[in-house]
């Protein structure tokens, strides 16, 4: 390493270091109320219940083509209703938030201290992945290994946020994540829907647990 590149590197060092002084503060208030895990644990426990609903009408019937009409639309029906309802209740909540930490502050707010930052360094190249895992498992023929491969990847930016805000239930919430997906690759097409309940289901669970835990403990970390 030449004396342009450490100079270099000890530049980025010293942004990241004040991209963390001046963002993190207004990131773990936001982050840290008790109502994200709460919500996070009712979802997890929802998601799990489907998915092991939806796994065994797919032992019953044989096959998920074979599965009733009916059971196919209610299922698609509560997951729509279960991504949809938490992106409008995450929207509203962070900007609520945001705005009794301070007065002009707003869902964008939080947006820019996590993306506006050297950690977006981080955390877009996971969301990038995030986007391809899907067209990469279509386009292979192996369509349910997207659920893994988006897992794996939002891992990364989970850890990513946890070393942010400092808070224990995002880092090992993405290690579940990463984990649990690398594991399911082996696995995941002899029973998707049964995954895809432990990869995320189960991510919520942890996340919601040790969230409330920490709330509880009133501890910053």
């Amino acid at each position: 390493m030449n004396q342009s590149e450490l100079e270099n590197l000890l530049h980025d060092v010293e942004e990241l270091k004040r991209a963390v002084k001046r963002n993190n503060p207004f990131l773990r208030e936001v982050v840290s109320a008790r109502f994200y895990p709460a919500i996070g644990l009712a979802y997890g426990l929802v998601f799990i219940l489907l998915c092991a609903a939806a796994q065994i009408l797919i032992a019953r019937y044989g096959s998920a083509a074979s599965v009733p009409h009916a059971w196919k639309m209610a299922a698609w029906g509560v997951f729509g209703f279960l991504l949809l309802g938490g992106g409008i209740v995450k929207w509203a909540f962070f900007s609520r938030r945001a705005r009794s930490l301070d007065k002009g502050a707003n869902y964008l707010t939080v947006l820019r201290a996590v993306y506006g930052s050297s950690w977006a360094h981080l955390i877009l190249p996971a969301l990038i992945c995030m986007v391809f895992a899907p067209v990469a498992a279509i386009l292979s023929g192996h369509p349910w290994l997207m659920v893994a491969g988006i897992a794996i990847a939002w891992a990364f930016a989970c850890n990513t946020l946890g070393l942010m805000v400092q808070r224990p239930e995002f880092l090992l919430t993405g290690w579940y994540a990463l984990l649990s997906g690398l594991a399911s690759l082996f696995f995941f097409e002899a029973a998707p829907f049964l995954w895809s309940g432990i990869i995320w289901g189960g991510a919520l669970v942890i996340y919601g647990i040790v969230g409330l835990a920490g709330a509880k403990r009133g501890s910053p970390a």
